[in-house]
């Protein structure tokens, strides 16, 4: 039986990381059931790897919705500037983008994993599946291939969103095998299915600096964001949206759009009476093209009841006041929330409250580790859920070599 001093299960984000860490190869042993290193990591801010976000530990902090105070610890330890400044020292030149976000300067994010595995100092055994792992005086790990033994596991193994890049809740598995709690696992920064029979249409149709808010039924709101929202053949996504879905529950099911945020009610309806008064004679679809893109304009006039045909000069001052009222509450009735293929992250995991924040070691278990999204935390896109995964590996290695 082989014999290491860690063993780290998973070579995604944070098993990457841990492992570019590390100081003796012979002593860490990182098994990966891909082929290579890094899949899914090599996929993320669309092949871009949106490594962190340049901002505060506060501002990080705040854009965590999931167990924020379980990563206080961990941000404030290694920072987004810490993060960076990291990754220069390897080698990686970054720039920093829109709302802080930080990528590899040559925009792939094949650089950044090439960058942590080059510089990683461990044995990584690849296409090979941890079958089993238990703990007698040290950990036994059982994969297809052979068997292995370590005085410390680390548990990388990532969620269950993009199932195809491995990310399949292996981890969890491993986590009930030591008796730790699973929080209910959701997919999250996922799109919204909706039920409109306007969505062929829609499909493709990308909405900017429009604002959404997840609302119940009767007119509770979720949340609320503002952004960027893109129509798909089943429903819609885009950022704005992904943000939102973290707030989507069984009473979350219908979406408000502001195609006009910056514009007051007054100042919406004072400029449609403009365009109304320099086009008396025209149907109303053919005028609203100003306003909106044309693919919307039929599901504007159904929702402000409207019909298409009705030339301006016959439109009532009732009818303008609720076409002005559905241009910035234009609805939609959500279905369901994308599921894990279509997830940037997993909401859930394992129990934080089962693991010591400040060196990411198991409660219950003496030199089990779990870092990265095998735990239940989740954050806002812009380079946060990155920063949780470097953070968390750093904790772990920290206080590994501090037993040593």
């Amino acid at each position: 039986m082989n014999k290491y001093q860690t063993i780290v299960i998973g070579a995604g984000a944070s098993g990457l990381f841990f492992s570019s860490l590390c100081k003796q190869s012979d002593q860490v042993l990182i098994i990966e059931k891909n082929p290579y290193p890094g899949k899914k990591l090599n996929i993320t801010g669309k092949g871009r790897c949106n490594i962190t976000n340049y901002s505060s530990p506060r501002n990080v902090l705040d854009n965590i919705f999931a167990n924020k105070k379980f990563m206080y610890s961990s941000i404030y330890t290694l920072p987004p500037e810490k993060t960076v400044e990291y990754f220069h020292n390897l080698g990686l030149d970054t720039k920093t983008e829109r709302g802080n976000r930080v990528f590899p300067i040559s925009d792939k994010a094949k650089d950044v994993s090439k960058t942590l595995f080059k510089h990683a100092c461990a044995t990584f055994n690849f296409d090979e599946i941890v079958l089993s792992v238990k703990k007698e005086n040290t950990f036994k790990i059982r994969t297809n291939k052979q068997e292995y033994q370590s005085k410390n596991l680390v548990i990388a193994t990532g969620g269950k969103s993009y199932p195809l890049t491995g990310s399949t809740g292996d981890g969890y598995k491993f986590a009930e095998s030591f008796h730790h709690s699973i929080t209910p696992l959701y997919p999250a920064l996922v799109g919204f299915y909706l039920k409109s029979d306007h969505l062929k249409n829609l499909a493709g149709l990308s909405l900017r600096n429009v604002s959404g808010k997840l609302m119940s039924e009767d007119g509770r709101v979720f949340n609320e964001e503002f952004g960027e929202m893109l129509f798909t053949h089943k429903g819609i996504s885009g950022p704005a949206i992904l943000r939102l879905s973290a707030f989507y529950s069984s009473q979350a099911r219908k979406l408000s759009i502001d195609l006009k945020p910056a514009l007051s009610m007054e100042m919406l309806e004072t400029r449609i009476q403009r365009d109304f008064d320099r086009n008396g004679t025209k149907f109303i679809k053919n005028v609203l093209h100003e306003l909106m893109p044309t693919s919307l304009i039929g599901i504007v006039l159904s929702q402000s009841e409207i019909n298409e045909t009705s030339t301006i000069h016959t439109i009532t001052k009732q009818e303008r006041n609720r076409l002005a009222y559905t241009i910035k509450n234009l609805q939609f009735s959500i279905d369901a929330l994308g599921d894990f293929s279509e997830a940037v992250i997993t909401n859930g995991g394992v129990d934080v409250t089962e693991i010591n924040p400040k060196t990411m070691e198991s409660k219950f278990v003496d030199g089990l580790y779990f870092i990265g999204e095998v735990l239940d935390v989740a954050a806002n896109t812009g380079g946060y859920n990155l920063q949780i995964a470097f953070s968390t590996a750093y904790q772990a290695y920290n206080h590994i070599g501090g037993k040593q």
